[in-house]
């Protein structure tokens, strides 16, 4: 290979690795600049686990390969450079080059061409640097993950403890505290469960459903002495949520194949103890907010006070003989906003759009934060037409309206806008439980959501 050529392939290697934000814009990149040299066909990066000796795609490191016949080949390659110190391997059309971390071998890069090829193709030449430079790369990426898998540890661990200055619901807090741990935790189902009331089981919160029912199982042994659990060699990791000594319930990790590893819980334990003195602070709220009327981070009337306004209101409307809606919407999309931008954000959108709903409503119209980012609204004094006018015009006002999230220094955005989907509903005199108002709003919100969201649906009685 001339030296201008040599050059060129290697300057091109180093703009990759300087390039690449991503494993896979790296591994696009060295396809690209492997094609200068080699009829390429498929190139692939494999990892080799130190924690538990498995195989892993550099691409998609939370995938398993399992142990059929190629990976099992691929680890017997790996076992015969551990023993023979070459710079490549090559089986007819396929090449091997062996990632190392100075003498600990790392994993492989594997080369599929279209040809056949032999040792006296003028690539050999360069194998040795290729090696180097590729296992600097590598080690580069696992440096600069690693660093930025502790800022995430941080900025998670603070989030947790933020959710308690804007959210006190657990209905709300768990399924956000769910998405947090395992936004960060990528390589194991992250589930949440909850003690019951009687403190003698315990309650999935989150996600929905659970992939092993043996779990449960493991539950019933814990007590709050009983600290970090692991079961199945390490697949699974139960971490208690404590509040002095009780036991509130428990996060848990799980995978089939792969073990969790030793910073991963290091990192879950710290999470769990943030994620109980979070639910501790909720409960306690909870007791001293029972008698509140307004939520704490829209200033809109709460669950509670909403419940107790709609006894009051329809209670007039029946005496009075006079008309009465419910509107509920929520905001559509809401958890990728949060999933996006983080849940400050998400607060900042709450705020805003509770803002711009007060804002569009006559001052007897009664608007409450039903809970999430759902709310409910109770307009007296008003017929099913005028009230579907008022949500049209709430609609309207919420797509129109720019929020500034300039101050959560997001790159590249300032605004963002948002849109809500709305359900309107009448009293009618006839319905046995009160309920049936918003039950019946709420029906209409399903139906403006499953048709395409940002409308208003209207529930009117067969």
């Amino acid at each position: 290979m001339d030296f201008k050529t040599l050059y060129n392939f290697i300057n091109k290697l180093t703009a990759v690795f300087e390039k690449s934000k991503t494993r896979k814009d790296f591994i696009l990149g060295l396809e690209t600049v492997f094609l200068k040299v080699l009829k390429l066909d498929s190139l692939k990066i494999y990892i080799l686990d130190e924690f538990s000796y498995s195989l892993k795609d550099f691409e998609k490191p939370w995938e398993n390969l399992g142990d059929d016949e190629n990976n099992s080949k691929l680890k017997e390659i790996i076992n015969s450079f551990l023993a023979q110190k070459e710079s490549y391997k090559i089986s007819e059309n396929v090449i091997y080059i062996p990632i190392y971390d100075d003498i600990k071998i790392l994993g492989l890069l594997k080369l599929v061409l279209d040809e056949k090829i032999t040792p006296e193709d003028e690539f050999f030449e360069i194998a040795s640097l290729v090696r180097g430079q590729i296992s600097y790369a590598v080690l580069n990426f696992k440096f600069r993950e690693k660093t930025q898998l502790n800022t995430k540890f941080y900025q998670t661990i603070r989030n947790i403890a933020k959710l308690i200055e804007t959210q006190y619901e657990l209905s709300y807090i768990l399924p956000v505290l769910g998405e947090m741990i395992d936004s960060f935790i990528y390589e194991h189902l992250i589930y949440i469960f909850i003690k019951t009331k009687n403190k003698k089981e315990y309650k999935l919160v989150w996600p929905k459903n659970i992939k092993d029912e043996r779990i449960y199982t493991y539950l019933e042994e814990l007590n709050p002495k009983s600290g970090i659990t692991l079961r199945r060699d390490g697949k699974v990791g139960i971490f208690p949520l404590l509040s002095e000594q009780k036991l509130l319930g428990a996060v848990v990790a799980y995978n089939p194949f792969d073990k969790l590893n030793e910073n991963e819980i290091n990192y879950l334990d710290e999470i769990s103890k943030q994620a109980s003195i979070t639910i501790e602070r909720a409960n306690e709220y909870m007791k001293v907010l029972k008698d509140a009327t307004l939520d704490a981070l829209t200033g809109l009337n709460n669950r509670h006070q909403f419940a107790l306004r709609l006894r009051e209101e329809t209670a007039t409307a029946k005496r009075q003989n006079a008309p009465l809606c419910c509107i509920m919407t929520d905001i559509d999309f809401f958890k990728s906003v949060n999933d996006t931008y983080g849940h400050a954000v998400g607060d900042c959108v709450l705020k805003n759009v509770a803002k711009t709903i007060k804002k569009e409503l006559r001052e007897n119209d009664i608007p409450s934060r039903y809970g999430g980012e759902e709310f409910a609204i109770l307009l007296p004094h008003t017929t099913l037409e005028e009230a579907e006018l008022v949500a049209k015009r709430l609609r309207s006002a919420v797509e129109r309206k720019k929020i500034n999230i300039e101050e959560y220094n997001i790159e590249g955005i300032k605004q963002i806008g948002v849109t809500i989907s709305i359900g309107v509903s009448a009293y009618n005199k006839a319905d046995k439980e009160i309920e049936t108002l918003y039950q019946n709003a709420d029906k209409a919100l399903y139906e403006a959501k499953e048709s395409g969201r940002n409308r208003v649906v209207v529930y009117r009685a067969s």
